[in-house]
């Protein structure tokens, strides 16, 4: 399991273990335990992360319940979970790729393009978030009111712009973790149900 948490320090700072964890959590999040136990640091483990002016490996904080013996890995908000592009990559590479109404732009001609970043995965992340247009709505609905307009934008194409925009006024890490905090899934994971 992985638990995402707002985070001002940079990616320098967790690749040289410097980063800030916040402490272990009261209770097992794993459903089916829940015991009321603070979980033990259980070391690091190690995670390749791009971002726009950093690429390397970063640590990731692991503690251990001690009622299930399972883990929980913390990560800071500029990841997405399973993904090695940041967060802040992907919004600005959707948000380049709509101004410029070109994928093949951003892989080829994007001056702040991140290594190996091509045309493909602008093509993944843009039908990601069109599949999640129902649970990202909710959880900006959840997050404040002033978003819920956008839920009668019709054409995905023209909601997707707006979210993008939205997402960059917000701080994409900060709307990350919200929306993990929300959903308990990344807003890049495939999960079509809203409840």
């Amino acid at each position: 399991m992985q638990i995402l948490f707002s985070t001002i320090d940079t990616s320098e700072m967790f690749a040289e273990r410097n980063g800030k964890f916040p402490d272990a959590p009261a209770k097992c999040p794993h459903k089916g335990c829940h015991a009321p136990v603070k979980l033990r640091k259980h070391g690091f483990y190690k995670r390749y992360l791009v971002l726009i002016g950093f690429s390397g490996i970063i640590y990731i904080r692991r503690y251990l319940c001690l009622a299930c013996g399972r883990t929980v890995s913390m990560l800071p908000s500029f990841c997405l979970p399973h993904m090695q592009y940041g967060v802040e990559v992907i919004i600005m590479a959707l948000l380049v790729a709509a101004k410029h109404m070109s994928a093949k732009y951003v892989g080829t001609k994007w001056p702040e393009r991140p290594p190996a970043l091509s045309r493909r995965h602008i093509i993944f992340y843009r039908k990601r978030v069109i599949l999640n247009r129902v649970r990202i709505q909710f959880a900006l609905n959840m997050m404040s009111p002033e978003f819920v307009p956008l839920k009668q934008i019709a054409g995905d194409s023209d909601w997707t712009q707006n979210f993008l925009k939205v997402v960059t006024c917000i701080n994409p890490p900060q709307f990350n973790a919200g929306y993990h905090n929300l959903t308990g899934h990344s807003f890049m994971s495939l999960h079509n149900k809203v409840a």
